[in-house]
């Protein structure tokens, strides 16, 4: 195995940007110059440089969820969507393409709407790499197998980073949500786009009804995901057309995560931050008006250990370009027996 293991570094490279180069034509998440941009999920350190992949690369791949919510989000230049018009290239699900006996194959996870996997095929060299991207380990969560070569990151890749309530968390919201209601009559989350999507669909599961007041770009998606998705939200509002409703209280309003700084604690509404990061407990009070809560869409330690075990590929590399623990991981993988390494060379670091 040791012998092989060069023999595979030569189609994997990990830039210091986040770019997965994998192949010959291939890059992941990232740019380079190369004929083929894949974009595994809408997140921001996933979409680096995405203008520049629209300029130079050929193709830019996704599934048909992330390349519409690219554009209702505004992340590609109004300048540049006739060019990104063109070059997007969806796929579904389980759904491949080659280009130059380099086949890919994007795989269902749970992330965010739209979220991929992306399994690689090097036609000519016999060789399978796959790449996680960001993931948790759930039954919607497909295992790469028979893989030469698993590329995985390591955000929560400290055995500190349990998260024991991960069952629960999403009936704790749905809870919290409806006492601040009732109490407050509204109740604000502020969250990152992706996530804000992910808690409408959860309080809509667990019988919320109350009205939602949203920014126009997240409007813009919510729409999107609704009517050309089939995903169940409805009675939702942009901030701008509040007069539309009747009554203004019972009403649950979405805001970015970074407006949560400027929040009004007077009382008259609770307020909730939905954070990636993992607390000892499901949420935490901050202030007398506002609640913390670890709704994150990363796997634990736990997961990222237990899909390596599943898949059992002859190699991991770990993503170690993004915050998280990299060189932690490497070693509880190394000590359970996988030929593990590090791409780019860096320590581990707090995920903020």
């Amino acid at each position: 195995m040791c012998q092989l293991v060069p023999k595979y570094l030569e189609h994997v490279k990990i830039l210091p940007s986040g770019a997965i180069l994998v192949g010959k034509n291939i890059v992941i998440d990232g740019h380079a110059k190369r004929s083929l941009r894949i974009i595994t999920h809408i997140h921001a350190d996933h979409i680096v440089d995405l203008d520049y992949s629209i300029r130079e690369c050929r193709e830019i791949i996704a599934t048909k969820i992330t390349l519409d919510l690219l554009e209702a989000l505004e992340y590609v230049n109004s300048n540049l969507l006739p060019i990104f018009r063109v070059k997007k290239k969806p796929l579904n699900y389980c759904e491949c393409y080659s280009h130059e006996n380099e086949e890919i194959c994007l795989l269902p996870v749970d992330h965010i709407p739209g979220a991929a996997q992306v399994r690689v095929e090097l036609k000519n060299e016999k060789v399978s790499i796959g790449y996680t991207g960001d993931f948790k380990l759930t039954r919607k969560t497909a295992i790469m197998r028979d893989l030469d070569v698993l590329i995985i990151e390591a955000t929560y890749g400290h055995p500190s980073y349990r998260r024991s309530y991960k069952d629960s968390v999403n009936s704790l919201l749905a809870d919290l949500v409806k006492e601040g209601l009732k109490k407050y009559k509204r109740v604000y989350i502020y969250a990152y786009h992706g996530k804000i999507q992910e808690a409408m669909i959860i309080l809509r599961e667990y019988g919320l009804t109350e009205p939602y007041i949203v920014p126009s770009r997240v409007y813009n998606a919510t729409k999107i995901l609704e009517e050309r998705y089939q995903f169940n939200i409805g009675n939702y509002y942009k901030d701008t057309e509040v007069l539309r409703l009747k009554n203004t209280e019972g009403v649950v309003v979405f805001k970015h995560f970074n407006s949560a700084r400027y929040r009004r604690l007077n009382g008259k509404a609770l307020h909730i931050v939905l954070t990636g990061r993992i607390l000892a407990e499901p949420f935490k009070r901050l202030d007398d008006y506002t609640y913390a809560i670890s709704l994150s869409d990363h796997g634990d330690f736990d997961d990222l250990i237990n899909y390596v075990l599943e898949a059992n590929p002859k190699l991991v590399v770990i993503d170690g370009s993004r915050k998280g623990y990299a060189e932690i991981l490497r070693e509880h993988l190394v000590e359970r027996g996988f030929y593990t390494i590090v791409l780019p060379e860096r320590k581990g670091e707090d995920y903020q």
